[in-house]
This record gives structure tokens, sequence and C-alpha cells, in this order.
């Protein structure tokens, strides 16, 4: 971020300090997503930091379903934009988009990475059945990392705004019911699994 100069220098409204938050942004194509405002916000002083990636295109809401198997998959792109919800049907998991959610681009390795840090952090504030449940999860995670765990990641955004990218990726058009139901939320819900 060196090269690129902020949009705006204003003072940090989380630590105060003067002329220390800088705000940057850049429109881009992306290839199969379209145009987008990417956004960050930096300060100096507290390093407090925030990005996102947001939409400049209305799209057809859309559900992207991924059989991940293997390290090809884990390389496969995901953009997922702040209304996009991430679902692993196996693990009863699901991460809804609230008002603090942010877009990224990453792939699907990256998105189990960050799922890890932030049930990491969750973690930090449960006992009992809620930890046991979560360090179950975490190793799930790495069992998928390292190709010993086979996981249907699936990604849904009522806005149309995000995708999973490469072969093998099942594309469904949501229904207005889908859509519907689809409402925000920011928190993380582990159901225990049906199938057991």
């Amino acid at each position: 971020m060196e090269n690129i100069k902020p949009v705006n220098v204003i003072d940090c409204p989380i630590c105060g300090g003067k002329n220390t938050f800088k705000i940057f942004s850049n429109q881009l194509d992306i290839p199969y997503f379209g145009k987008v405002m990417e956004t960050t916000m930096i300060c100096d002083k507290c390093k407090y930091r925030k990005s996102d990636i947001i939409p400049l295109e209305v799209k057809e809401p859309k559900r992207y379903i991924l059989r991940v198997c293997g390290e090809e998959d884990l390389n496969k792109r995901v953009v997922r934009s702040s209304t996009g919800y991430i679902k692993i049907p196996e693990w009863g998991f699901e991460v809804r988009p609230g008002p603090a959610s942010e877009g990224y681009i990453s792939n699907v390795e990256g998105v189990l990475n960050r799922l890890e840090d932030s049930l990491k952090m969750l973690l930090k504030w449960v006992d009992g059945e809620e930890k046991r449940k979560g360090e179950e999860i975490l190793k799930k995670i790495e069992d998928v990392k390292r190709g010993k765990e086979n996981i249907t990641l699936i990604i849904e955004d009522p806005l149309g705004h995000s995708a999973i990218i490469g072969d093998g990726v099942k594309e469904e058009k949501l229904s207005e019911e889908e859509i519907k139901i689809l409402s925000g939320g920011n928190i993380f819900i582990m159901e225990k699994n049906k199938n057991k």
C-alpha cells in the first residue's frame, strides 16, 4: 500500500490519533465477478485495519456448491461478498453475514483459515460442550487441509456477489423463498449434525 495514495486521511475514530487514519480505495474489474470497489482503512497509530470489497454491479442471487476432496479443490478461487453465507453441511456449520462483514477474495484453503482463526477467537470465551464442539471442528478443518476429510462448501448470496470459481463447482439460482430466508445476522451457528 506504500505506492497507493490514500483517498482520505482523518483522525482515527478508534484511538483518536490525529491524521493517522488512512482510507484507500480502488476500483477493480474482477473476472467472473464484475466491477468492485476495494476499500482499506488503516490507522498508523493503533494499527486498526479493515478491508472490504463492495460490488458495483447487480447480479443474480446464486448458490455455489463445491465438494472439497483434496489439494486441487483447496486452491479453487472464492469471492465472498459482505452478503455471502458460508455453509459446511457435514458439520452443521454456517457463517452468516452481518453489519461488520467484510468481502474478500481468497481460495478454499483461505476460507478454512479464516473460519479456523474466528473459531479459535470464539473458543476463548466458551467452555464445556461448546468448547469441545469447537475444538472438534478445528480438528476437522485441519483434516480437510491435509486431505484426510472431504466436505461440501456452499456459498449463498441473495445479492449474487459471491462465487466459487473453478471446475467441479455447481451453480444454482436461489429461489424467491430462499432469498427471503437469507436475512442478516453476524453469528456462527453450530448445530448438531442431523446425520448422526
